[in-house]
């Protein structure tokens, strides 16, 4: 008979209680838990372009879905852009144009996100801001411009305290030593703003104004906790020795405010083999362009490799390298990690360097390194489940009127030669559902509501079909949205076989991430869960499949203020409590547990309405509950 193990664990309202990551320099290596490291893996600069960290939830699936490839390829690590040119994140002053705090979700989105990753032994490059700061034409939200004024003003000593006090250290903070964080990087190519280095953006500035930010960021987040690491994405090694110690310190006075190791990127479309860090070591590039001796990640590089069918005579670098040869090249030629550019939502991305390419050759060049050098790569074992392959459908479970889903494709489909649009809906609901079609057309993304809905009765499954002929412009549709407008609606839909006329757009029956995200503002209360399931009378953490292994190995109650848990195996879990705002309030556990009984204890909540969320054993499960 299984013992029954009682886990109270104290709220985490207001406090922070990571373990410390272990990660730390030595001379020019980097070093986990005192044994060297090589960072081997990939960029995921965004799910949604300037919103990761914005108003609205992560995309969890789509950050699941490159985070699990990343580890599955033998990988452990991660690059990600956060406020990138401040258009949606974080919160600016209209009058002042000074950064006044974190948009809702940034913090709770971090986290979840390096939780995410830290299941995996994934470790997470944190970047600040981009070059693109400095291009004033980019949009903003939706019909309007970025604030470039506030963007100039974040390097004047005004605006650069404003964004340390009341964005950056609280984030620090709120963070801490998480085990998934690597590094808070400053930039993705500061240089690209400047007047020296051959600055490319529409606005320019003198190299030493981003070195003085690059110091006092730097300081502060070494004054704020020591034992975290800072680094910055250069555009070219031989620019390097702008970012050396003395010259961040003579920009900027801050003694704190170095780097604690570098990154660099290389493209061979328009760098040569002089600068290229597949061509040099480590040790003789740091000798030729004078920079400091420290650590050196390669934070970004084709996916593709340049050799054979991805090379063109017209490459500033001549020497053809395969994607197998840069990662083996980095990790023989003393470089501290590669991270391959970039593992983007549809694993494609067009026409960049003159030619298509897709993350695969990365992938399968991590494998074939990992196969080799894994004792220097993985930071935990981890279990990766396949799909259950079968009929894959999409889950939408509804906790608010008004709530959307959307899938965005920049490219466009041409949708012209359709007439009709149809999917099937199973409302697995206690009432009626009434769904409409959106979508959002030319490249003005004009939102376009379609005529008609469908209305699915409680517990029904029905075809949906809209007349879609009056819409000229759907040749180019860039969004499609599925709005459940019944009032009151909560339960969860299953969406599948979506089509435009014959052409099948989804089945999800290939990639157990491809779904569906959260509509514009749309928050966590309002849609708790996006998730590709393999069951049509699938609830939020149910399922109905007598012989599937979820269902069977696991069960999760509430009763009072306390939560009861069995599981037949061992395996991660969390238990994680909500606000009925969507925001995560309270993590009551996060650990391994074994085969048994559990109980987790409420007790310390305050009273009060509360969704609880079981993760682990393979599903995630909630349930309301109300606190006396």
């Amino acid at each position: 008979m299984k013992c029954l193990k009682t886990l109270i664990a104290a709220s985490l309202l207001g406090t922070a209680a990571f373990a410390a990551p272990g990660l730390t320099v030595k001379g020019t290596d980097l070093q986990y838990n005192g044994k060297k490291i090589f960072f081997s893996g990939t960029n995921l600069a965004w799910s949604d372009y300037n919103s990761d960290v914005g108003a609205s939830p992560l995309d969890e699936n789509a950050w699941r879905k490159a985070v699990e490839g990343t580890r599955a390829a033998g990988g452990n690590a991660i690059r990600w852009w956060l406020f990138n040119n401040m258009s949606q994140s974080p919160t600016i002053d209209e009058t002042t144009h000074l950064v006044t705090g974190p948009k809702e979700n940034t913090i709770a989105n971090m986290k979840k996100a390096l939780d995410i990753a830290e299941e995996y032994g994934v470790m997470v490059s944190m970047c600040l801001f981009s070059h693109n700061l400095m291009e004033p034409n980019q949009w903003g939200l939706y019909n309007e411009k970025l604030d470039i004024t506030a963007n100039e003003k974040l390097f004047e000593d005004e605006g650069t305290k404003a964004f340390i006090d009341n964005v950056l250290i609280p984030v620090v903070k709120a963070i801490g030593n998480h085990k998934a964080l690597m590094t808070w990087e400053v930039f993705n190519e500061p240089e690209g703003m400047t007047t020296e280095c051959s600055g490319w953006t529409t606005k320019k500035m003198a190299l030493a104004k981003i070195q003085k930010f690059t110091n006092k960021v730097a300081a502060a987040i070494h004054t704020t906790n020591p034992e975290l690491l800072v680094s910055t994405g250069s555009v070219n090694i031989q620019y390097q020795k702008h970012w050396n110690d003395a010259a961040l310190i003579a920009a900027g006075g801050e003694a704190k405010g170095t780097l604690d190791f570098f990154q660099t990127h290389y493209y061979p479309y328009w760098q040569n083999d002089a600068v290229s860090p597949f061509v040099n070591t480590a040790a003789q590039m740091a000798t030729k362009y004078s920079y400091d001796n420290k650590p050196m990640i390669i934070g970004e590089f084709p996916a593709s490799g340049w050799k054979g069918d991805t090379y063109r005579s017209n490459f500033a670098a001549k020497t053809e390298i395969s994607t197998e040869e840069c990662y083996r090249k980095a990790f023989d030629g003393g470089y501290a990690g590669a991270l391959a550019w970039q593992y983007i939502g549809d694993k494609t991305e067009a026409n960049f360097g003159g030619y298509s390419y897709t993350i695969d050759p990365a992938l399968k060049a991590m494998t074939a390194l990992a196969a080799k050098e894994e004792a220097s790569i993985k930071i935990k074992d981890v279990n990766i489940e396949g799909g259950n392959g079968g009929n894959g459908m999409m889950a939408v479970t509804y906790g608010g009127d008004n709530a959307q889903v959307e899938y965005q494709n920049k490219g466009g489909w041409d949708l012209s030669s359709a007439t009709t649009f149809t999917w099937t809906a199973k409302n697995n609901g206690t009432s009626d559902a009434d769904l409409y079609l959106i979508f959002k057309l030319t490249d003005d993304w004009t939102w376009t509501e379609t005529s008609g809905s469908c209305k699915v009765p409680a517990g029904e499954k029905v075809t949906c079909s809209i007349d879609i002929s009056e819409h000229a412009d759907r040749n180019k549709t860039l969004s499609i949205t599925f709005a459940n407008y019944a009032a009151g609606y909560t339960g969860t839909i299953i969406y599948d076989d979506i089509k435009a006329g014959a052409t099948t757009l989804f089945d999800f029956n290939k990639d157990k991430y491809d779904a569906f995200k959260r509509g514009y503002e749309n928050t966590e209360e309002m849609i708790p869960e996006i998730k590709i399931v393999f069951d049509e009378n699938y609830t939020s953490g149910k399922t109905s499949l007598a012989k599937g292994k979820v269902a069977a190995a696991s069960k999760f109650s509430i009763n009072g203020n306390k939560i009861m848990f069995s599981t037949n195996a061992q395996g991660q879990v969390s238990v994680d409590v909500f606000g009925m705002n969507g925001r995560i309030v309270a993590t009551l556990f996060n650990g391994k547990l074994g085969a048994g009984s559990y109980m987790f204890s409420l007790a310390d909540m305050p009273k009060g309405q509360y969704i609880v969320r079981m993760k682990g054993a393979g599903n995630i499960m909630t349930q309301p509950v109300n606190i006396k």
